[in-house]
């Protein structure tokens, strides 16, 4: 839900939360007051930050991934509902309780929802952020040395420790799991721009 892609619909947005249990309370509590103060808008009001998603399906599939994770027990905190009127808006939404049983833990959402998971170690925060078929993209916050280590060995395309979106255009990365094929970025955006071509030749005969 940050303000660069306030929606969500970018291949790097965070679609797993897992915070350790000691900072769970305030860590939920301050990703909540923010959420509320997002409004919806079609960019012509200045106050507006979080726009409409690109289609009714997209807002669909957000929807039904909130919904499925209520019957399963989790909770809303703030959002979670489908506003009345024009355009495809979904309010900036929270959700606690969750487990690996509910699609917006196993599945993409690609919305303005923030699912949070509470673990007791970095090492089973580590653990789930790894379980999942998909690998594009991982954020590790810590002030340990050893835990900024560890979290070099998440298998995904691109690992930010302590930031979102870092690096410049020499970043390159390449997906794992359900998640592609194909490095991007850096060298490897010359490489989409360009063909390759193959010529095998051989000596000409003596006097040809």
């Amino acid at each position: 839900m940050d303000k660069g892609c306030p929606t969500g619909q970018i291949c790097t947005s965070m679609e797993r939360i897992y915070v350790h249990r000691d900072i769970a309370d305030e860590f939920v509590n301050a990703l909540v007051d923010v959420a509320g103060t997002y409004t919806l808008g079609d960019g012509h009001d200045e106050s507006t930050v979080l726009g409409p998603l690109v289609d009714r399906r997209q807002r669909d599939i957000v929807d039904r991934h909130v919904t499925d994770a209520v019957e399963r027990g989790a909770t809303v905190r703030t959002g979670g509902t489908v506003p009345e009127g024009r355009g495809f808006f979904y309010p900036a939404t929270v959700l606690t309780g969750v487990d690996d049983s509910m699609l917006v833990m196993t599945e993409e959402t690609f919305g303005p929802l923030a699912p949070v998971a509470v673990v007791s170690s970095f090492e089973e925060g580590l653990e789930k952020a790894a379980g999942t078929r998909f690998g594009l993209a991982a954020t590790v916050y810590t002030n340990d040395p050893a835990h900024m280590a560890a979290a070099h060995g998440i298998p995904a395309g691109v690992v930010w420790v302590n930031q979102w979106q870092g690096g410049g255009p020499e970043r390159l990365y390449e997906p794992a799991g359900d998640s592609g094929m194909g490095a991007t970025g850096s060298r490897a955006a010359y490489d989409a721009a360009t063909r390759p071509v193959s010529i095998h030749a051989v000596p000409a005969a003596p006097g040809g």
